[in-house]
């Protein structure tokens, strides 16, 4: 699955079910995530950040085209909150790493069900 498909489904299924339905479905089905550092696996660090990513999108009224052009979804867009090595470790690949770059004060990727709750 390429990039912007991957894109689109979390965009279409955060649309329709909610962004706690859409990352259930993602851990679920455990598709190959492109990494900004080159790999291509499940990845759930990133599975939470584009749930994440997407979800603030929808809500702010983008469309699909200008959701799927925004530079939060772009690939290289974690790399705003994680380093290198972070996100090449087998901890990110296998859960949720909080955000090793963010700010006080800044928006940061949380799990859906945290964003569910609030």
């Amino acid at each position: 699955m390429t990039h912007v498909e991957f894109i689109t489904s979390l965009t279409h299924r955060v649309r329709h079910a909610g962004a706690a339905v859409a990352l259930d479905d993602v851990r679920a089905t455990r598709p190959a995530i492109i990494s900004p550092i080159g790999d291509a696996r499940y990845h759930d660090t990133l599975a939470v950040f584009y749930v994440w990513a997407v979800d603030r999108l929808v809500a702010a009224g983008l469309d699909d085209v200008r959701l799927l052009w925004h530079p939060l979804t772009d690939v290289r867009s974690p790399r705003s909150w994680w380093d290198d090595e972070t996100l090449g470790s087998d901890a990110a690949h296998d859960y949720f790493v909080a955000s090793t770059l963010a700010r006080a004060g800044e928006p940061m990727p949380v799990e859906a069900p945290t964003l569910a709750a609030a």
